[in-house]
């Protein structure tokens, strides 16, 4: 199958492809050509509409943590705020444990935000100091039961 010039496989390439190349038209001209548009509304369905509307609302946050310079995204999403690490691509929400890592969906719609929010430059920007890390990024981390060591 060959979709807005792109040849496809199965779901995950497909979206990754298609996601990536929004980011590039993005960037360069901070808007979608209507055939990669309808591409992406065809492959992700609601989750380049939902993801859409987080990124132009405002709802992807970047932490900027000084002197590391470590980044960490993080989108708010319906329930809850996820954070995003869009270089593998993988977020903490459940649509990616039960639907992306079993290959059925390519990308979340969190994923789709990020990355939408970030060609576009549309995005909160948090300052902190690298001591308040852990604070930050200890609400996505598994919790441990009580009574289990460390």
């Amino acid at each position: 199958m060959v979709v807005a010039g792109i040849r496809m496989q199965d779901a995950f390439s497909r979206e990754n492809t298609l996601i990536e190349r929004a980011y590039q038209e993005l960037e360069s001209s901070g808007e979608l050509s209507p055939n990669l548009k309808d591409a992406l509304r065809e492959s992700l369905g609601d989750r380049f509409t939902n993801g859409w509307e987080l990124a132009v609302s405002r709802k992807v946050r970047r932490y900027e943590f000084a002197p590391s310079g470590r980044v960490v995204w993080a989108v708010q999403g319906r329930k809850s705020e996820y954070q995003v690490i869009p270089d593998i691509p993988f977020c903490y929400c459940d649509d990616y444990y039960f639907r992306v890592m079993d290959r059925k969906r390519g990308l979340c719609y969190h994923i789709v935000a990020q990355r939408i929010a970030a060609a576009l430059r549309k995005f909160e920007v948090i300052r902190k100091k690298d001591l308040e890390y852990s604070g930050v990024t200890s609400r996505w981390r598994a919790k441990q039961s009580e009574g289990r060591p460390d």
